[in-house]
């Protein structure tokens, strides 16, 4: 679906994971999936021939300033269009990742529901995977709640 979403259009496209280490691992399959169909180039950053030369160089100094980053992750995701969220990342990483998204330099971002309670990031679609998460207190799968998803869904 997120592969259907970004070639119409080159949308952009928020993907819901209800835990952090799945934010990482969902990002490496999507660019697994992408990289064997031939399909990468959905996912990357290009200047639109009306974009401003300032665009371009504002893309080059975000894959700098990613490069920086002392997440591996997202150092080897960013370049390939896709992002990742959640609370277990130093904020100033949060931060770069939700304005390079603002910007449209990153096509995918997958993240955790802590994004969709605290930060405004419109996107042409949403996708929530799976709908049951972990809840320590009772020791066992429960369904996403009403709230939550309308959370998500802005």
């Amino acid at each position: 679906r997120v592969l259907d979403q970004i070639q119409v259009g080159r949308q952009q496209v928020l993907v819901f994971v209800h835990a952090r280490n799945a934010t990482v691992r969902t990002g490496l399959q999507l660019l697994e999936y992408a990289r064997n169909r031939g399909d990468l180039e959905h996912f990357l950053w290009k200047d639109k021939e009306d974009d401003e030369p300032k665009q371009r160089l504002q893309y080059q100094d975000a894959c700098k300033h990613v490069s920086h980053s002392k997440n591996i992750q997202l150092r080897d995701l960013f370049p390939n269009g896709i992002g990742i969220h959640h609370a277990g990342m130093l904020r100033q990483d949060r931060n770069m990742v939700e304005k390079y998204f603002s910007k449209g330099f990153i096509k995918v971002l997958i993240c955790t529901a802590t994004l969709a309670w605290g930060v405004n990031l419109p996107a042409h679609a949403v996708v929530i995977k799976g709908t049951e998460l972990y809840d320590s207190k009772k020791g066992s799968f429960v369904y996403l709640s009403i709230l939550d998803v309308l959370q998500i869904f802005g």
